[in-house]
């Protein structure tokens, strides 16, 4: 046991200014006076205690808090973006793609742009309307090969509202917003340095996962900038009930059917409730840090001719302009493809592809809706480039080939590029039309095709007479013979024809004459089964010599 020892009156003791002696009998009172000073000296001592405690908890918490969100980032991302599926690549042949250069040669450097459409990009589904990645890469490639690049959303709206005319180009857009354009098409289209315009059904984003887009991954591909975002509606991409007995309609195009109140919309309900859509669908995509939409693409392409039985059509075209420049569909009476007069009108027919669609077929569609200058010699060797033949034979019928038996029609008619000669104006075309007989038949060369004011000129073997829009405007005789010589000079406003070089029929238009554009269509009857058709024994369009003075 060791032995008590008497306590020392001095001790060392440190009160914050190093080691000092310290009596006993004052030890408590300098300890009391060390803890009321706080020690004075250092960090965290005397006054600075608090500001560095405080400090040093809010760093721990901004950790604390930095993780957490880290962890609902991570939870955000994992619950709403797909994981994209690795880069697939088509087998492509040094003769396909010697074969897609091929296919572009001919066509002007410089033209208006064609739409294309697309739906989604999948590896696994059956529809006709999903592309596999391998099929997607081919169709791009081709594209690179026939010497077309990609538009962005606004260098399109640009050329469409009077900018100049841009290289062979194509606007690659594609409908609905489906999740295979993220997990698929995105690095398809980035290997190929293009670009591409998804119209979005705004409401179904962030719904029915995995088949629709999230917002994540539609921010997230427009900061790539590969990727443009247009309107496809709010939630009008569906068949809604439009009458009393059950039929359906698109709600765009129709007046609904109210159940409750036995009775369909009226107009007052059927824009407002429109309206809504649109404003939403606008409201949505602007909401995420995206340009205000210039374009909308109709719901199932539903068109002029489309429309429910009281046409509500005009009501929801007026309806679309008030929000969209643009208006794009798949199927149209008149085949506006892009071009000076689609702008006018605001509506643009696009070319559509499907999932059966080879990289060669979509080439040819694409070369079909490119708009040529009106300069064509000899188009009658080209069959493959007329139609909208109104006829059960072949076009061999305009060249006196036609077999001759009851069976074969009495009318037949075709049109000279009727998608790529839209903005035609300021032209001549000359033919000649042989085996008029003895008046039982008649050959007709048409301009101005599908314009609001199409005019056509009607030779028998003794009479010319000019139609204006179906309808008789001047008819002159002629000296009777069984071939006349046709030539009609189109202008701005003014179409004049001439036969033989001395009868002159002439019209003068007061409609828009950027409504008036258009190509040739050529046609050809007979009065009676049996009868000798009529035959174009040449053909020929060429720029007017001097347009300035037409029209």
């Amino acid at each position: 046991m060791a032995p008590w020892r008497e306590p020392v009156a001095v001790v060392v003791h440190d009160h914050g200014n190093g080691p000092e002696p310290c009596f006993r009998d004052d030890y408590a009172d300098k300890a009391t006076h060390d803890r009321s000073r706080g020690r004075g000296h250092g960090w965290g001592r005397g006054w600075t205690q608090w500001p560095v405690r405080v400090l040093l908890g809010a760093l721990t918490l901004s950790v604390v808090v930095a993780s957490g969100a880290a962890g609902i980032e991570r939870y955000l991302t994992r619950k709403y973006m797909s994981p994209q599926a690795p880069l697939t690549q088509a087998s492509i042949t040094t003769a396909d793609k010697a074969g897609w250069t091929k296919q572009g040669g001919g066509l002007p450097d410089h033209a208006p742009p064609v739409v294309l459409t697309f739906h989604d990009v999948n590896k696994s589904s059956k529809s006709p309307y999903v592309l596999t990645p391998k099929t997607f890469d081919a169709q791009l490639t081709a594209l690179e090969k026939a010497g077309y690049r990609t538009l962005t959303a606004k260098q399109f709206t640009h050329y469409m509202s009077g900018g100049p005319v841009p290289r062979r180009s194509v606007l690659l857009t594609f409908d609905d917003g489906t999740d295979g354009l993220w997990k698929y098409a995105d690095r398809i289209l980035a290997k190929h340095k293009m670009h591409g315009t998804i119209f979005l059904i705004t409401g179904s984003m962030d719904k029915h996962r995995p088949y629709y887009l999230t917002w994540r991954e539609i921010e997230r591909m427009n900061r790539s900038g590969r990727w443009d975002f247009q309107s496809h509606t709010r939630a009008m991409h569906s068949v809604k009930q439009v009458d009393a007995a059950g039929n359906t309609g698109a709600p765009l195009m129709n007046r609904l059917w109210l159940k409750d109140e036995g009775r369909r919309e009226n107009t007052a309900e059927y824009r407002a409730r429109v309206l809504h859509d649109l404003a939403g669908s606008v409201k949505d995509i602007v909401n995420h840090d995206m340009p205000t939409p210039t374009m909308f693409a109709v719901p199932f392409s539903d068109g002029p001719g489309q429309q429910d039985a009281d046409s509500t059509d005009s009501q929801a075209r007026h309806l679309l302009k008030e929000l969209f420049p643009l208006v794009m569909t798949d199927h149209s009476s008149v085949p506006l493809t892009a071009s000076r007069r689609s702008a006018s009108a605001g509506l643009v027919q696009r070319v559509e592809v499907y999932a059966q669609t080879t990289p060669e077929q979509m080439l040819t569609d694409v070369a079909r809706n490119v708009q040529v200058p009106a300069d064509a010699h000899r188009p009658l060797s080209e069959p493959e480039n007329w139609g909208g033949r109104q006829t059960r034979t072949s076009f061999d019928v305009f060249l006196g080939k036609a077999p001759s038996s009851a069976r074969t029609p009495r009318y037949a008619k075709a049109d000279y590029r009727p998608n790529s000669s839209v903005d035609w104006t300021d032209y001549s075309a000359t033919a000649l039309l042989g085996s008029l007989g003895n008046g039982t038949n008649q050959a007709a060369l048409g301009v101005r095709t599908n314009s609001k004011e199409p005019v056509t000129v009607v030779i028998t073997r003794n009479r010319a007479t000019l139609l204006v829009n179906g309808y008789k405007v001047a008819s002159r005789p002629l000296d009777p013979k069984s071939d006349h010589t046709v030539t009609v000079e189109v202008g701005r406003n003014t179409t004049t024809a001439y036969v033989d070089g001395l009868v002159e029929l002439s019209h003068v238009s007061d409609q828009p004459s950027d409504q008036l554009s258009g190509g040739i269509t050529i046609r050809a009857g007979i009065n009676k089964a049996g009868n000798q058709w009529p035959v174009f024994e040449s053909l020929d369009v060429s720029p007017l010599e001097d347009a300035s003075r037409h029209g």
